[in-house]
């Protein structure tokens, strides 16, 4: 093969490459395009959360229980400790539920 033929399959593979280039960088674009519209509402959320850190002191020092009187907050401590107790029954209730369903013949890995 002469001269020219080598220079056009140099050309055409170099005009090749550049377009694979460019269908790579035209994706990594288009990533990053959504990574920064995702940066970009953590950074919302981040300014929002500064500010409720920065008003937490204010907030402390009013105390929210200090208007509450104490059978109003043995009320809310009892139906606390009642709504923890049922999340427990329910835990153990699904766990015994998954102990019975269990075949220890079974296997995975067969």
């Amino acid at each position: 093969m002469g001269f020219w033929a080598w220079f056009w399959i140099w050309v055409a593979l170099i005009t090749a490459s550049l377009v694979a280039y460019a269908f790579i960088g035209r994706s990594l674009f288009n990533r990053s395009m959504a990574v920064f519209h995702q940066i970009s509402k953590v950074a919302t959320k981040s300014q929002e959360l500064v500010e409720l850190i920065g008003s937490h002191e204010k907030m402390a020092s009013k105390g929210p229980t200090a208007l509450i009187t104490p059978e109003q907050a043995a009320s809310k401590r009892l139906s606390f400790l009642k709504a923890k107790a049922k999340k427990r029954e329910d835990r153990q209730r699904i766990l015994i539920r998954s102990l019975k369903k269990y075949d220890s013949n079974e296997s995975r890995f067969h």
